[in-house]
């Protein structure tokens, strides 16, 4: 899926034309680049392959989970349920995954292209030089592409940003700056190294979010099936517990608030989600735990 996401990326940097760019830039119409060139078929066309991705993982991911059912999701020793794409459950519940992360990566480029533009021009830079640079932010969000540019300051001395902020940074540069201050060119290499390091980053952490959402809305879909076809003995009900997870230094506190929390598995959380961190997904370790209760 990183792979799916850096592909997309690539895509959409070779549609951008350096020269057009700068032309719109300096006739004020740089708007016209979101409008003519990173609209949504173009967007949608870039991340296709993606896309296919997250929907062959929720397949996987279902047939990964049937294992955890009930005898397997087997009935009379035969194999009880099946992913169906035709089911109409099946669609509404890929579409309810996958829109929200495609949503927000094709916001993600159209907004850090603009600022990207826009901190250019505050700066006094060239079109030419600002159009030159766009290519290279594609795969940042509008908050990474700021790290980006405080890391550019660090590398300068310029507002009292810390070079060892950055963990990403070649760990080089501490002795490097340590000696004095480095050339243009060294500034312009560097940050163009941290920059992809970041693209990488932050592709993995998208797809690694996207993965574990793709695998918790399979769970989800395997339980409700297993439900349907039968597998579920006669007189018990599906449950579903939240389980915290979150090993980070700053754990989300909605989501250890609501750690043990047991609901029929198919209802929704207290909180709406329908599965464990639904919500608020990026980097988000929680987990659903399943299991049946005999109907009093």
């Amino acid at each position: 899926m990183t792979s799916r996401l850096l592909a997309a990326w690539k895509i959409i940097r070779e549609s951008l034309n350096e020269a057009e760019i700068a032309r719109l830039i300096e006739t004020g119409a740089f708007e016209l680049l979101i409008e003519d060139v990173l609209t949504e078929p173009n967007l949608d066309r870039a991340f296709l392959a993606f896309r296919q991705e997250i929907r062959l993982t929720v397949q996987e991911s279902y047939n990964l989970s049937i294992r955890d059912l009930p005898k397997a999701g087997k009935i009379e020793g035969q194999v009880g349920i099946a992913f169906d794409h035709l089911s109409d459950y099946v669609r509404t519940a890929i579409q309810k995954l996958e829109t929200p992360v495609l949503t927000s990566l094709k916001d993600d480029v159209r907004e850090t292209v603009r600022a990207a533009i826009r901190k250019g021009l505050e700066d006094g830079k060239a079109p030419r030089s600002v159009a030159k640079g766009i290519r290279d932010v594609i795969g940042l969000g509008k908050g990474q592409l700021e790290q980006v540019q405080n890391f550019r300051d660090a590398l300068e001395g310029k507002n009292g940003r810390t070079l060892s902020d950055y963990t990403l940074r070649d760990k080089r540069l501490d002795k490097m700056m340590a000696k004095g201050p480095l050339t243009p060119e060294q500034v312009d290499r560097y940050t163009a190294t941290y920059t992809k390091r970041r693209i990488a980053q932050n592709a993995q952490t998208v797809a690694q979010s996207t993965t574990r959402s793709a695998y918790k809305s399979a769970q989800l879909l395997s339980w409700a099936d297993a439900k349907d076809k039968g597998v579920i003995p006669d007189g018990f009900q599906v449950l579903k517990t939240w389980i915290h997870f979150d090993p980070q230094p700053d754990p989300r506190p909605e989501h250890q608030a609501m750690n043990g929390e047991t609901v029929p598995a198919d209802e929704n959380y207290s909180n709406g989600d329908s599965y464990a961190g639904e919500g608020d997904p990026w980097n988000c370790k929680c987990l659903d735990r399943f299991s049946l209760a005999r109907v009093t």
